[in-house]
This record gives structure tokens, C-alpha cells and sequence, in this order.
């Protein structure tokens, strides 16, 4: 007979000669009770006879599989059955002491017998470190999202005056409220709250007052402790302000309101209103006086846009409606036109832009404006839009997607063409950022563009001792190229002759300036160490899965592999069990006794 046989035979005899003598005691009470206690009492020493174990799925390695830890990495996800792990970094070597250390992502390489499969936790490697790792199969395991700033964006080149925005998203894993703070200078310029366990849109705008190159900081603090603190390079062009010619048909709040936000932003202004019929009002801000009763094509050259009521624009004399038309279409002026009622006569400026009237009263709503995530405060409109046409570019909507402003080119100019007629009552209502957003879109893309100093596009995030590929475009052989007044060498793209490449090493953190064919200097910024880290980490683990994905490994290569192993469980759990049980059938015979 066998041993589980002969254990389970004396257990059920005991079960059963204990219950009849509980069943025969006179006293009934907490029979039940008793009855359940002596079961559990001889099933607890069943399995203390017996070998009790279960299935336990765990990850186990082929034929010479070796594992790689990468920051990120879940130390519940590593398993069992690896006899190889390696790391190259140095602080999962310290919390892992069982990781080798390499010293380059080549030394996989040189282990023998050779490493068949690879298996990589955490964020992964870069494109260069696995293009580096030969004929080995690799498979990857996907860590969750990196707590921090995950994605950022802003223009690295902006003139004084413009609107400077810094758009991201942070991923707050933390059970607190995170303050995100924008500094420059050491003078703190916008803030955000990241609520508790979210990720969320941000947005943190200023106006930078100071020309020259500059890095902002973007700081993440929980209470009074650093998170992180990024720096945010900006080119602010001490630019000639963009020159603006207003036109009214009599005064109005919009004029007047627009009129002062441009002066007070730097843009120059030359306001001129028609009072009565032979008198007229001209006012001037950052611009000399000029002569502004008769419009002529060499007082349009002067300036970069002109704003203007519709009817206002389309009661110019025909002298001046073609002097205006020639400065658009040759000369690349723009041109904002405020839509309003000024009857069916049709002008050029308006043949791109259809109006459609939906109602005659007027509505508040919120409006969204190209290129912001976050909706603007509500605003009494009138309910007319403007239809979608394909040679038209939408720049804002109210939320039921009707198009309030957009632009159209027109020749080598553009013009921009608005149904919004009370943009003011965003300042009255201390929407200031809300009005700024809206007429420097506008204005930017109506104004004639100059030519501004060149930065040079460089793959993902340089940062100090590291590798730094610049991006360059001729169509002429690269000569005489220096970065920081060394010598580098230019490689042309085989596909595309006319892009190069240079790959360079910064040794301080800051601005590079960077000379081509004796040309003005191009500038790009250099981070330090570890900078955006959390964006580092997302590149890595997309060129990670990118790469494996298309390696055309082996099937098994992408796929976990697991394996059932029998484990017994401890014999802990049913001596406490016993002693529970025998516990309560003592305690209980001495109440009664």
C-alpha cells in the first residue's frame, strides 16, 4: 500500500471516531463547531504527511538565453532559469547584484558558448547599441510609462514680442499634486498643476521681453522637492517688429483694444480711422509718423500686414485697392480681414472665403485655436462661419467645429479672414492669454516673413560626452565645416544627395555654433547629462520594439516562454492550521467541563 493511500485511510478513520465521540457527548452545544474543527485538525495533518504542491507559471531561458537589464526593468519580471544577466548600468548593478556588469553593449558578443537569445527588460536600447548585437535573437518585455515629463515641444527659434509656448505631457504617478513651473532668468513666468495619478496635457506660455539665446527652465516640484528641472533653449531674434497698418471705417473697442495689444507687444502700428468724410485720425506706436491718407504701393512696402473691417478694405479707391492687391501678390504683404456686413459686392479678398449666417443671435462658446490643446474662456460670437474649401487652412473653431478664422494664399502673400468681431471682451474679462493666442496666430500668419538666422536639426536629444548627429541640407559638397571652431567631416545621404550629416561629441553643455562654406553661423544646444530623461527612455523603448519587430527573427523570439514547475507548499500553513484547530477543541472542552 502506498504512503498517500495509508495516510489518507488513518486520516478519514480518525475524522470519523472523533466526530462519533463529539456526537455522543451530552452536551450539543457548538456542536457544528467541534464537529468542523476535528476535520480541519485531520486534513491539517494529511498534509503535513504529504507532499502538497501546485503549478507555477515562471519564465525560464532556451538554450544559452541570457538575460539584459535596462533602467525601467520590474525585478518581479525577471524569473527563473537565467543562468546569464548582464546589465550596463551601473546603479541596477548595485540593486542587482547578481547582473554582470559590462562595459559595452558589444562584450554580449564575446561571451561564450555564444548567447542564442537575448531577452531585454526595461526601457530597452538604442538603435546604435542593437544594430550592435550581431545574429542574436532578441525578444522584448514592455515596461509601463516612465513617471515624468513624457512629451515636450516649442519653438527653439521666436522673435520678441511672440508668444513663446511650451506644450507637453506629464505622467503623474505619484499620489501627490505636481506644480510644473516655467523660469527664465530666475523669474518665475507661467505654472501648472499635474493632478495625482494622471497623465495630462500641459501648457505654459510667456513673452519673452529679451532678444539673444537663452534657456528657460521647465521644473517639476511635489512640495518643496525638485522632480526634475529641464532647460529650455529659445533663439529670441532681437527681429525688426512686424509692422502693422490699421485701417477702420470709425472707432471701434476691437480697433482700439488690438491697437494698444500690438504696441504694448513690441509690433509696430500705423492706425488710421475716417472720423467724418474729409477727416481722418492717425495714430502711431514703435513706428515713425507716415503720411496715411493716400494709400500708395511704396506705403504698403513699409509695412508686414494690414488689419482691417471687410468693408472698410473693400471702399478703398481703386488706386489703392491695386496697390494694395500688387503689395499682396508680389511682395508677399498680408492681410486680416475682419469679416462684417458690408454688402454683396464681391472683393479678391474674400473669393477664398465663403460666409454662411446660421442665425441672427448671437451665442457663447468656447473656442479652440490651432495649435493649442486646451479651449479658450467662452465668447459672445455672432453665428457666422466660414466653409471648409480645400485651398483654405482653418486656424479656429468654436466647438461644434465651425471655422471662425482662416487663411488662404494669395499670390506670394496670405490673407487671413475672421468672423470674430468682439475678441476684446476676452481683455475686459481678464482673458489676456486667450486674446494673445488668437491675434499672434493670426498676425504670424499673415505677416510677411524675413529671412531669420538658420539652427541646425539634430536627432533626438544631444546631451554632453554623447554622440550628436546634425542634420544639414546644400546642394553643394560640404567644405570648411566647424563646429565650435573644430573641424568635422560631412557625410552625404546616398539617397538624398543634397542632405549630409555630422556627427559630433559636445564637451560642455549650452549652445554649439556651427560653420558651414564660410557661411553665417548656425547655432544648436547641447543638454546635460540625463536630461529628459523620461523622454529618452520612450525613444528607446519605441526603437527597441520598432527593431525587434522588424528583425524577422523567429517566431518563439517575440513570445514569452513559460514553463509550469511543480512547487510544494510550505508546511508552515497546515502546522498553524493544526494548531489552530486543536486550539479551539482544548479551549472549548475546558469552558464546558
Amino acid at each position: 500500500m502506498s504512503w498517500t493511500l495509508s495516510v489518507v485511510i488513518i486520516c478519514v478513520l480518525l475524522v470519523a471516531i472523533v466526530v462519533w465521540f463529539e456526537y455522543r457527548r451530552e452536551d450539543k452545544s457548538r456542536l457544528i463547531w467541534r464537529i468542523l474543527a476535528s476535520i480541519i485538525a485531520a486534513v491539517a495533518l494529511a498534509c503535513i504527511a504529504l507532499p502538497i504542491t501546485y503549478n507555477k507559471h515562471s519564465n525560464v531561458a532556451g538554450d544559452n538565453e541570457a538575460l539584459l537589464l535596462t533602467p525601467g526593468y520590474n525585478p518581479d519580471s525577471i524569473g527563473t532559469g537565467y543562468k546569464l544577466i548582464f546589465t550596463t548600468d551601473n546603479e541596477i548593478k548595485n540593486a542587482y547584484p547578481k547582473a554582470k556588469f559590462l562595459t559595452g553593449i558589444t562584450d554580449i558578443n564575446a561571451v561564450k558558448p555564444a548567447v542564442s537569445q537575448l531577452h531585454i527588460l526595461g526601457y530597452g536600447l538604442n538603435l546604435a547599441d542593437l544594430q550592435q548585437l550581431n545574429n542574436i535573437q532578441l525578444r522584448y518585455s514592455v515596461p509601463s510609462i516612465p513617471a515624468g515629463i513624457i512629451a515636450v515641444n516649442w519653438p527653439q527659434q521666436t522673435k520678441t514680442g511672440e508668444l513663446l509656448q511650451v506644450q507637453g505631457k506629464y505622467n503623474n504617478t505619484s499620489g501627490k499634486t505636481i506644480k510644473l513651473l516655467f523660469k527664465g532668468l530666475s523669474t518665475p513666468l507661467d505654472s501648472v498643476n499635474i493632478p495625482a495619478g494622471k497623465v495630462t496635457n500641459f501648457e505654459l506660455t510667456t513673452v519673452p521681453k529679451i532678444t539673444g539665446r537663452a534657456a528657460y527652465n521647465l521644473i517639476a516640484l511635489s512640495g518643496k522637492d525638485t522632480l526634475e528641472k529641464e532647460n529650455v533653449p529659445v533663439a529670441v531674434e532681437p527681429a525688426k517688429p512686424v509692422k502693422v497698418l490699421m485701417l477702420s471705417a470709425s472707432p471701434d473697442f476691437e480697433t482700439k483694444f488690438l491697437k494698444n495689444w500690438l504696441s504694448q507687444n513690441g509690433y509696430a502700428v500705423a492706425s488710421r480711422t475716417i472720423i467724418t468724410k474729409n477727416k481722418i485720425s492717425q495714430e502711431f506706436a514703435n513706428i515713425e509718423k507716415l503720411p496715411l491718407d493716400q494709400l500708395t504701393p511704396a506705403l504698403f512696402g513699409k509695412f508686414d500686414a494690414v488689419v482691417g473691417d471687410l468693408s472698410t478694405l473693400k471702399s478703398l479707391t481703386a488706386t489703392e485697392n491695386a496697390a494694395l492687391k500688387q503689395q499682396v501678390q508680389q511682395n508677399g504683404l498680408g492681410v486680416i480681414i475682419r469679416a462684417d456686413s458690408s454688402g454683396k459686392e464681391v472683393s479678391w479678398l474674400q473669393n477664398s472665403f465663403k460666409v454662411s449666417t446660421l442665425s441672427t443671435k448671437t451665442e457663447t462658446t468656447a473656442l479652440l485655436i490651432q495649435g493649442q490643446d486646451s479651449k479658450t474662456a467662452p465668447l459672445n460670437i455672432d453665428p457666422s462661419y466660414i466653409n471648409n474649401a480645400g485651398n483654405i487652412q482653418n486656424l479656429t473653431f468654436d466647438i461644434q467645429n465651425h471655422v471662425l478664422a482662416s487663411s488662404a494664399l494669395s499670390g506670394q502673400g496670405k490673407l487671413v479672414f475672421t468672423t470674430l468681431r468682439n475678441t476684446y471682451n476676452w481683455m475686459l474679462a481678464g482673458n489676456d492669454k486667450d486674446y494673445t493666442r488668437f491675434w499672434s496666430l493670426l498676425i504670424n500668419k499673415a505677416a510677411r516673413k524675413a529671412a531669420t538666422a538658420s539652427q541646425i536639426p539634430v536627432t533626438g536629444i544631444p546631451t554632453v560626452d554623447g554622440p550628436s548627429i546634425l542634420r544639414l541640407q546644400s546642394g553643394s559638397a560640404l567644405s570648411n565645416v566647424t563646429v565650435n571652431s573644430t573641424s568635422v567631416a560631412a557625410m552625404q545621404k546616398p539617397s538624398v544627395p543634397y542632405e549630409w550629416s555630422i556627427l559630433y561629441w559636445p564637451q560642455n553643455t549650452g549652445w554649439q555654433q556651427i560653420n558651414t562654406n564660410a557661411q553665417s553661423p548656425s547655432w544648436w544646444y547641447a543638454y546635460p547629462k540625463h536630461s529628459w530623461q523620461s523622454i529618452e527612455d520612450l525613444e528607446k523603448e519605441s526603437e527597441t520594439k520598432n527593431y525587434i519587430s522588424n528583425a524577422n527573427n523567429f517566431s518563439s523570439v517575440t513570445k514569452q516562454i513559460q514553463q509550469s514547475i511543480p512547487t510544494e507548499v510550505p508546511k508552515m500553513y497546515f502546522y498553524l492550521l493544526l494548531l489552530a484547530a486543536c486550539s479551539f477543541l482544548w479551549v472549548e472542552r475546558k469552558l464546558t467541563a
